[in-house]
């Protein structure tokens, strides 16, 4: 009887899971090589607080990584409900690494009036009035947050403060501020097949009823074997297509092939602005994942995005 169970629910030897997981790796390869072209391209980025100046790092889209193939693991053996509910912790994580980058974009790190005082074209007075600028000490809510989380402090907030400010609810707002993201979710339709993904990803977090149980009990034998695992595989590719959107809105440096660092690397001059050329494995999911959700994104991606990258 156990050999027989085993048997009907080895999901991975199924067609369907091939299909599934061929479809999927997609998704972790995009994420993985993000993770190793920001570190290629050498990008720092810098939150500054009245504190301490902290370095923005790939760790975020790392654990992201570890959480698609445990994402692929649960799928494997049948577990549709923890599948979905990793999915939503994707997304919370990868809309919080945004956030994070948007906000401290936003930061102003020094007092206005000591920047004002900069005279950029006397030396001497440049370079002591560039030692003598002073850290802004003032922090609005969000990067009190964002400063909490890579302090590792969060749980120093005070509690109506964290839950406000990390939040899905609360990253989405501050995009929205963006106006040309803003126009992608409304012109787009982005927005409404968002709402519909949350709803179903909270029914999974909070086992709202028994067949959000059952989805965790599926067996290579289940007549909607491939529905579950499509349903898995669309939503972990929305997900992080929204996230690619987002990045490109906010800073679309981040998108940048190497090219730049090769040629120097080479020694070799660099041709007329190769540094608006985005990785070709990006190119191949806007191609492959983002295309689906509207055909005239990417064209608006092109037109919009933040630092005029070619994503055509």
């Amino acid at each position: 009887m156990q050999l027989n169970n085993l048997s009907i629910s080895n999901i991975d030897t199924t067609e369907q899971f091939r299909l599934f997981d061929k479809s999927f790796a997609i998704n972790i390869s995009f994420l993985d090589s993000f993770s190793d072209l920001i570190f290629l391209n050498g990008r720092i980025i810098s939150f500054i607080s009245d504190k301490k100046l902290h370095q923005i790092n790939s760790r975020l889209l790392d654990s992201a990584v570890k959480t698609l193939q445990s994402i692929r693991l649960c799928c494997s053996i049948g577990s549709f409900s923890d599948a979905n509910t990793l999915n939503r912790k994707l997304r919370d994580d990868l809309l919080l690494f945004v956030y994070i980058l948007d906000i401290a974009k936003q930061r102003k790190p020094f007092i206005e009036s000591d920047i004002e005082r900069l005279d950029l074209k006397d030396g001497k007075d440049l370079e002591s009035s560039i030692l003598n600028m002073r850290f802004n000490p003032l922090l609005n809510n969000d990067e009190k947050a964002v400063e909490a989380w890579l302090a590792n402090t969060v749980l120093n907030l005070p509690k109506k403060l964290r839950l406000q400010k990390l939040s899905f609810e609360n990253y989405m707002n501050t995009f929205r501020k963006n106006p040309t993201i803003d126009n992608i979710l409304v012109t787009y339709r982005l927005e409404d097949y968002w709402q519909t993904l949350t709803t179903k990803l909270n029914n999974y977090v909070h086992n709202n009823g028994s067949q959000f149980t059952s989805h965790n009990l599926i067996t290579s034998r289940d007549p909607q074997l491939e529905i579950y695992l499509n349903n898995v595989n669309t939503r972990a590719s929305y997900i992080i297509s929204l996230f690619l959107i987002l990045i490109t809105m906010v800073d679309s440096t981040l998108l940048s092939s190497t090219d730049m660092i090769d040629y120097l690397d080479m020694d070799m001059e660099p041709p007329e602005n190769c540094q608006y050329e985005i990785a070709a494995f990006i190119k191949d999911y806007l191609d492959t994942k983002v295309v689906v959700l509207h055909p005239e994104l990417k064209r608006y991606l092109h037109d919009n995005n933040s630092y005029g990258m070619r994503i055509l």
